[in-house]
């Protein structure tokens, strides 16, 4: 249940508990009021009655004993009747009682009470007063229905207030909700109005210093990465330009001394040291090729000349042909930027490197494609898999840290069917909201 909806149950069961104990209390304190008002109504009209007797006539007692029966028609306490024989020859008529509901009659109904004359003067008549409550609980349902309505308007008032507060409350707190999903999602750019009670304004306001300096620390962290892999290029650069051009004038020497030798070997008939000096020359151009294959590595052929599609497939060739394995493009853009290129190109060289030397593939599919928001990159293969896809080594992470120069992301997962898929994705356009 949300943190709303408890504080409504709270309040509310705290409302119904307060109301049932004010019930029950209003409910002794009119049962104890009822009895009190017969008692006193019953005192009241018997002594009426007593000094009524005091001035009963010789003649005419008839006559005076009805009037006095009927001076107390529509009292609304108590009834009065004249017995006699056990018969009822006259008797007071009951006020029309109040109308209340038959439980609460139930609730504060009390034992009848009676008072009996049997003067003298009677002649052996009786005159009997007793208490009828009807009227008095009738009153008092009244009292109680107006005091009910008045505080469950009351109660009703008070959560309709609640609820407005509970709003001007939740609506922020659902903005800070956002802004946090936001933030866990990586927009660190992500912004919350600070509207709202003064706290949760605070809030927002420490939400969004939070924010942007986050935003800043971000950037700087993508500049310092950008910075870094600038810095691993220009030094690939330079590692390939010496292997070039040191390397490759020293091996170019050794292979025609060693050519010469072997010519001059085999004119003074030197048979055996023509053999070491061919088996030199080749050892020589063996270690030319390795150099060539590390200068592609290093620096990739066409890449800022022809393009990405023609570094891909001599990329693909070179695999094909030293690590046997067959290698599929589907390349649906030549070019998606100097940097973005680059980055690609690294991408597809570390997964063409895993699947060959780690996953021992068979095939391998290349897959990039361009989308209005992102470039997708999948690279899959029919090896054995990584053990630990979540992890990786070194390349991994190099590849994750040029990505995250650009704001893109990668996941590694087992491809249906076996082996490794890898797929990353560079937003074209880095899109952020405020929450």
């Amino acid at each position: 249940m949300s943190l709303r909806g408890q504080f409504f149950l709270s309040v509310g069961l705290a409302l119904v508990l307060s109301l049932s104990v004010l019930a029950v209390v209003a409910l002794g304190h009119a049962r104890t009021s009822v009895d009190n008002e017969m008692r006193k109504a019953l005192e009241a009209s018997d002594r009426i009655v007593d000094n009524a007797l005091l001035s009963l006539p010789r003649d005419g007692q008839d006559i005076y004993l009805e009037r006095l029966v009927r001076s107390f028609d529509d009292n609304r306490h108590v009834r009065v009747a004249l017995i006699e024989g056990g018969t009822e020859i006259a008797s007071s008529r009951l006020a029309k009682p109040d109308p209340g509901p038959a439980w609460y009659q139930r609730l504060l109904e009390i034992p009848v009470q009676e008072r009996i004359d049997t003067a003298a003067r009677l002649d052996g008549r009786i005159l009997r007063v007793t208490t009828d409550a009807h009227n008095e609980i009738g009153e008092a349902w009244t009292q109680f229905r107006d005091g009910a309505a008045i505080l469950g308007l009351f109660s009703l008032l008070v959560l309709g207030l609640l609820h407005l507060a509970m709003a001007r409350i939740a609506t922020p707190l659902r903005k800070l909700s956002a802004g946090f999903d936001a933030v866990g999602d990586g927009n660190y750019a992500a912004q919350v109005a600070p509207e709202g009670p003064r706290e949760i304004a605070t809030l927002a306001q420490a939400f969004n210093r939070m924010t942007a300096r986050l935003d800043g620390l971000e950037a700087t962290n993508r500049r310092l990465t950008a910075q870094m892999l600038a810095i691993q290029e220009e030094e690939r650069a330079d590692l390939a330009r010496d292997l070039h051009d040191e390397m490759g004038p020293f091996l170019f020497a050794m292979r025609l001394d060693a050519e010469q030798i072997q010519a001059e070997a085999l004119k003074s008939g030197h048979t055996a040291m023509a053999e070491r000096a061919q088996a030199l020359g080749e050892s020589v151009r063996h270690i030319q090729g390795h150099v060539r294959d590390i200068l592609k590595q290093l620096r990739p052929d066409g890449l800022a000349e022809t393009g990405l599609g023609v570094a891909i497939g001599n990329l693909a060739t070179f695999w094909q042909r030293h690590g046997g394995i067959t290698v599929h493009l589907d390349l649906r853009a030549e070019s998606f930027g100097a940097e973005i290129d680059g980055v690609i190109f690294r991408l597809v060289q570390e997964g063409l490197t895993n699947a060959a030397r780690h996953g021992a593939a068979k095939q391998v599919w290349i897959t990039i494609t361009a989308g209005n928001e992102a470039t997708q990159i999948v690279v899959e293969d029919d090896g054995r898999g990584f053990a630990e896809v979540d992890g990786g080594g070194m390349g991994l992470r190099g590849m994750r840290e040029r990505l995250s120069a650009l704001s893109g992301e990668l996941t590694l997962d087992v491809r249906a069917g076996g082996g490794t898929r890898l797929r990353a994705a560079i937003p074209r356009l880095r899109m952020r909201e405020p929450a």
